[in-house]
């Protein structure tokens, strides 16, 4: 008699804890992330982007720029509109600042609601038991593939997106209502532009399930779809109709000549997707450049592999279509149609995404694939419920544990790689080697390990020549090693690549200018200025850089005496950056002000200066002291310099500035007492010491005077005033040899000093008168 074969009973966890362990679960493999920074992507959108720090109003945030801060309808804008981001972010800069562990904790509770939401859908799909639906939810909680967008402070927008995506579906399977799911659907939008799937995945679940004869039907499926086109509208309409455009590195493929090359891998990538979501042991934070090699024959086995994927997943959906029953009450029905529309949550969301309608800025991306988890976690989640049925006598159990274990400690790996820049790049050393090298070089500058930053950048160029960001940042590099030419030689490799990079141009003006190359410096000068950068994807910095060069250009026409040119100059930088955030503003008016002062137009002056003074300007409150002495109105004077005092109280530029201001208005003492207290903070300070020197000297103080112009001479040996000066001041002291060898001195390094000749000349003179006695 045979032995009936003994079913395994799997260990049942109470439906209750079902939710605190999903919980638990994802708070535990990404509790880490609350210790990282701000890294990669996290730097344009949060870091430097005006619409986060609160430089630009609500309204350009909502109506005019894109999620990195850029006009939207610009050419070169991305064209990501995810307004409801951008103010999350800015209301979190508002409360707590830039604290990256609070931004990071807001990406963590998403990931855990949206894990509780995958918890309920899959139990309200019906297509396995409680037990299995709670593996599904803790597979999403845990799967490695989530880590970008959790880790990413900016996957925020896929996190969000998901959600709404979640609260629609699950809501509308629980009780319809038109009004919500669009409500849902614009929220969705707002975060990221794939949310616009979610009308259509509620069109496909009302197809699926309800009844097509009926009125209410039809009343839904015209109002969702009148809705999704309305959306669509208004989104278009705020890219201005356009489409963006994305440069070669982003996405290599799009820009392939061969039209066969293009079909065949953009016809792999989305295996390439589903291979990263079902094995997700290499992960890398950027795929693009020659991270995946191109398919260009239809022999390759990746396309052959492909093919047969898209084989199995057609007769998959046609045998679900012809399997089921024609009574819509029945238990294989609903399974069927649960499966299909799964099969279509994991498909729908990639199609935005896939490059075979529109192009996007990427080859391939981990967390654009968030949403399509949710559908393979809870689809795998049925086929083990399935095999458990068809045998009984298997305990899944451990092999599901195993599988958990696995994820888990992946994921934990991947929140480890994205702590820091330095972990998260290295880690991509092997999938994407130049792109890798080349941050890891920015990386290593920032930290000025300058050699090890100068390796990674010559090993990023020796895979791709034309990088003109690693030729830039080499530029940088060399330049704080004072290697002037070795730093204009790469800045000019880089502008070869590109020739419209604004900061190239402008950093090697200025190592122009200070190597007296002055025509070649305002070429560059020029040249950035005149780029109006509309198809450049960072216009706000091109702009920004636009109007340093205005500035810098200003600047060196002031010290040549050419005031005119350089006020054009200074009022074009402030016509550039129109009234956005500019870190020189207040240095531009100032200088204007001071222009302006030189050409005797005092009351244009004094306006600039109170412009300047108004952005509270340390140097223009000096500036304007200085006016006010010269204009006799000393009552003022006191004012600006306490202004300047509380600004700056540590600032020896300052302290020196009101030592000077207190010495024209003829009070000495009070003089004195601020270019000691200088000289406290910085003994070597040369103007300092200057002014303690001649005021000293002036009061006949000659013998402490001559200290002083001696450190003078010690701090300067190369100058040929030090050297005039101090001899000057043992002229006086009567030590006449030694005035002789300090004007000899002078006298060489500079023969054409006629003051120096004759003060050497009467020395000489007293000395034979000496020697004749």
């Amino acid at each position: 008699m045979k032995k009936a074969k003994k079913v395994i009973t799997p260990i049942l966890i109470p439906t209750c804890y079902h939710y605190l362990l999903v919980a638990l679960l994802a708070g535990i493999v990404y509790s880490n992330t609350l210790k990282a920074d701000f890294v990669y992507d996290d730097r344009p959108a949060i870091l430097s982007n005006d619409d986060v720090l609160g430089r630009s109003t609500w309204s350009s945030l909502v109506t005019t720029n894109d999620f990195w801060g850029n006009p939207i309808r610009l050419e070169g804008s991305h064209k990501s509109y995810r307004p409801l981001i951008t103010a999350s972010f800015r209301l979190q800069f508002e409360w707590h600042g830039l604290k990256s562990g609070l931004f990071h904790g807001v990406n963590l509770l998403c990931h855990i609601f949206n894990s509780l939401l995958v918890l309920k859908l899959a139990r309200q799909m019906k297509v396995m038991s409680d037990d299995v639906s709670l593996f599904s939810s803790l597979l999403f909680a845990c799967h490695p593939i989530t880590s970008e967008a959790v880790c990413s402070i900016v996957g925020r927008a896929d996190l969000l997106t998901t959600t709404f995506i979640l609260l629609a579906l699950t809501s509308h399977i629980t009780s319809s209502n038109t009004i919500r799911t669009i409500f849902l659907a614009v929220l969705a939008v707002l975060s990221k532009e794939t949310g616009i799937i979610l009308i259509p995945l509620v069109v496909a679940y009302d197809v699926l399930y309800k009844n097509p004869t009926t009125k209410q039907f039809r009343r839904d499926i015209t109002n969702h779809l009148i809705a999704l086109s309305i959306i669509c509208y208004l989104r278009l309409s705020v890219n201005n109709f356009q489409s963006p455009k994305f440069s070669k590195n982003d996405n290599p493929v799009a820009h392939d000549p061969n039209l066969l090359t293009r079909a065949l891998t953009f016809l792999y990538l989305p295996i390439f997707h589903l291979k990263l979501i079902v094995f997700p042991k290499t992960l890398s934070f950027d795929w693009s450049m020659d991270a995946i090699p191109k398919v260009e024959s239809i022999l390759d086995s990746r396309f052959i592999l492909a093919g047969i994927c898209y084989t199995v997943g057609v007769k998959m959906i046609w045998e679900l279509f012809l399997g089921r029953s024609q009574d819509r009450d029945s238990e294989s029905y609903k399974k069927n149609n649960a499966v299909l529309f799964l099969l279509g949550f994991l498909t729908i969301p990639h199609i935005l995404s896939s490059n075979l309608f529109t192009y996007v800025g990427f080859v391939a991306a981990e967390r654009v694939l968030y949403p399509n988890t949710v559908a393979y976690c809870i689809l795998l989640g049925y086929g083990v419920d399935v095999v458990c049925k068809r045998f009984p006598t298997i305990n899944p159990l451990p092999l599901l544990i195993l599988l958990l274990s696995l994820f888990s400690y992946r994921t934990m790996q991947r929140v480890d790689d994205w702590k820091t820049e330095e972990s998260l790049f290295s880690s991509a050393l092997e999938v994407n080697p130049t792109k890798a090298h080349m941050n890891l070089g920015f990386v290593f500058t920032t930290q000025k390990n300058f050699d090890l930053a100068k390796f990674h950048y010559q090993q990023a160029l020796r895979r791709k020549a034309n990088l003109a960001d690693a030729w830039y940042n080499l530029g940088i590099l060399t330049s704080k090693t004072n290697s002037t030419q070795e730093a204009i030689h790469y800045y000019q490799k880089a502008l070869q690549s590109r020739s419209n990079f604004a900061a190239a141009h402008l950093n090697v003006a200025l190592l122009l200018h200070d190597a007296n190359q002055l025509q070649k410096a305002f070429f560059h000068l020029d040249a950035c200025i005149q780029n109006s950068g509309d198809t450049l994807k960072s216009y706000r910095n091109h702009r920004k850089t636009q109007a340093t060069c205005a500035y810098n250009k200003g600047r060196f026409l002031q010290k040549s005496g050419d005031f005119h040119v350089a006020i054009e100059n200074f009022k074009l930088a402030l016509e550039i950056i129109d009234g956005a955030h500019f870190e020189h503003t207040s240095s531009v008016l100032n200088s204007l002000g001071t222009c302006y002062n030189e050409l005797g137009d005092v009351a244009s002056a004094e306006r600039y200066f109170q412009m300047a003074i108004s952005e509270n300007h340390v140097n223009s409150f000096l500036t304007m002291a200085h006016l006010k002495i010269r204009q006799n109105q000393s009552y003022e004077v006191e004012r600006l310099l306490q202004k300047a005092m509380t600004l700056a109280p540590e600032s020896v530029t300052v302290i020196q500035n009101i030592a000077l201001a207190e010495y024209h208005m003829q009070n000495y003492n009070r003089s004195l007492l601020f270019y000691r207290k200088a000289l406290s903070l910085n003994p070597s300070h040369v103007e300092s010491l200057q002014g303690i020197a001649n005021l000293l000297q002036e009061s006949q103080n000659y013998a402490e005077s001559e200290i002083f112009y001696r450190k003078i001479m010690e701090i300067l040996p190369d100058s040929y005033s030090s050297h005039a000066n101090y001899g000057a001041i043992l002229h006086l002291n009567q030590k006449y040899e030694q005035a002789l060898k300090a004007y000899d001195t002078a006298l060489i390094l500079n023969p054409n000093d006629d003051v120096a000749r004759e003060n050497r000349q009467k020395v000489m003179r007293i000395l034979r008168r000496k020697r004749n006695l």
